[in-house]
């Protein structure tokens, strides 16, 4: 996204954009950016500043880290971003700066879902999808850390 600097004013410009999420080359392992990137960015000059508010909606392909499923999540992410007039040319470009937000928002733990109950130690079944059929297996007390796998 890039906008001519002189047409910041004191009064909020708006710009929204649709970016194609494999331009910005953001996917990793177990993250994948489907379709476009929504931008919608708030900008108004106050003093020697410009500042930005932007809302950024993606959606991603992920693999979470407890059951290594594959799942699409939309992400709906809002961040303020400021830049100092001394040091811009003619256009303000923004693009690397909501890039990096995108993913310094990311999660450092992944999940399909926040009650995800992951996949089996013993047997390796998904447990989300059924049961363990463990044989050997015995019923954990979580309060009691001895009975622990790894406790």
């Amino acid at each position: 996204m890039k906008v001519a600097v002189n047409t910041i004013t004191d009064k909020e410009t708006i710009v929204e954009e649709r970016v194609d999420a494999a331009l910005w080359e953001m996917d990793g392992l177990d993250l994948k950016f489907i379709g476009d990137i929504e931008l919608n960015c708030t900008f108004v000059k106050v003093y020697k500043e410009i500042i930005m508010r932007a809302e950024v909606s993606t959606n991603r392909e992920i693999t979470c880290d407890r059951c290594q499923e594959t799942t699409n999540v939309k992400v709906n992410q809002s961040f303020t971003l400021s830049y100092n007039c001394d040091n811009l040319t003619d256009f303000l470009e923004v693009d690397d700066d909501i890039r990096e937000q995108i993913l310094l928002e990311f999660p450092m733990k992944v999940l399909c879902r926040q009650d995800c109950r992951g996949i089996c130690p013993d047997c390796g079944v998904n447990l989300n999808e059924t049961e363990c059929l463990c044989k050997n297996r015995e019923k954990v007390n979580v309060k009691d850390k001895k009975t622990l796998p790894f406790g």
